[in-house]
C-alpha cells in the first residue's frame, strides 16, 4: 500500500499543520476527573470485569480502563490523549509539537490554535504550574 499525506480537508479538529512543526492538542482525562466533568461517563464491563471512562462529546473518543489509568497516575500520570472532537471551555488540554525546528518554516502561524474553539481561553499547561 502506498503512503499518501493529508490534504487540507482531512486535517482533525485537534491538528494545526500551517507550518512544520505540526501540532497536536491533547486533553488531560485527570482534569475531567479534577473537574467533575458532567460529560465524563464510566461503565463496567461484565465480560472482562473492566471498568472504562470516555467523553459523552467524544471530546476525545478513546474509552480508558480505570484500573490502568489508576496505575499510571500513581506512577507519574496518564498523559495526554489526541482530541478528537471540538473542546469545551472547561476542557484541560495543552498543545503538543511534533518536529522542533529552527527558521521561519517553524515559527507559528497559528496562535489561534492555542484557544479553546469557542474563542474562551481554556486552561492552559504554557501557563505553567507551580
Amino acid at each position: 500500500m502506498a503512503l499518501t499525506q493529508r490534504g487540507p480537508g482531512q486535517i482533525h479538529h485537534g491538528e494545526c499543520r500551517e507550518c512544520r512543526t505540526f501540532c497536536d492538542k491533547l486533553i488531560e482525562p485527570r482534569g475531567c476527573l479534577e473537574l467533575r466533568c458532567k460529560f465524563l461517563y464510566s461503565y463496567h464491563d461484565p465480560l472482562s470485569g473492566s471498568r472504562f471512562m470516555g467523553c459523552m462529546n467524544k471530546v476525545f473518543a478513546a474509552e480508558i480502563d480505570i484500573d490502568l489509568f489508576e496505575d499510571a497516575e500513581l506512577s507519574g500520570g496518564y498523559g495526554g490523549i489526541k482530541l478528537t472532537g471540538t473542546p469545551m471551555p472547561q476542557c484541560q488540554f495543552r498543545v503538543e509539537p511534533s518536529y522542533e525546528g529552527a527558521g521561519p518554516a517553524y515559527s507559528c502561524v497559528n496562535p489561534k490554535f492555542f484557544d479553546c474553539a469557542d474563542d474562551i481561553r481554556a486552561f492552559d499547561l504554557r501557563d505553567a504550574i507551580a
